[in-house]
């Protein structure tokens, strides 16, 4: 009786191998957990060429690197400064700055990137002997926080 238990119990247990599915095979690619956004205050630059108030592919660069990193932020107000030192005279440098400021905001909203609302502000400056070739942006300083889930 025993042996008869023991071939029953050894032939249901080949039975049940035989019918098991094989394992998946391992995994070909290497994973990598999703980068987890940080959400803090951003601050660049946006560069224009002398005299020069159209954004050029560089900084449309600088913008998509700031919205990917922002991506699932919550975005604030965002502040602009502009600064002119490449304009001839005082007069110029206003208008060149409130360009500048204007190419910027437009293209922030192009990306997504706008905020709640834009503090944009020139300081004048007499314009310098020596040439100042980094005298020629606008600062963007975006506030953003991760977004409260509850």
């Amino acid at each position: 009786m025993i042996k008869a238990l023991t071939s029953l119990a050894a032939f249901a247990a080949a039975g049940a191998v035989a019918s098991a599915q094989p394992l998946p095979a391992p995994p070909t690619v290497k994973y990598t957990p999703a980068a987890a956004s940080t959400c803090d205050a951003s601050a660049f630059q946006i560069y224009f060429s002398k005299g020069d108030s159209r954004m050029t592919a560089e900084a449309i660069k600088v913008l998509k690197a700031a919205r990917a990193d922002l991506s699932g932020c919550v975005l604030g107000p965002v502040s602009l400064r502009a600064d002119v030192k490449d304009a001839a005279s005082a007069e110029a440098a206003e208008q060149l700055a409130e360009a500048r400021i204007a190419a910027v905001s437009t293209a922030l909203e192009a990306h997504d990137l706008a905020g709640t609302h834009i503090d944009a502000r020139f300081d004048p400056a007499p314009t310098a002997a020596m040439p100042q070739p980094m005298g020629r942006a606008v600062e963007v300083q975006l506030s953003a926080w991760a977004p409260q889930i509850g």
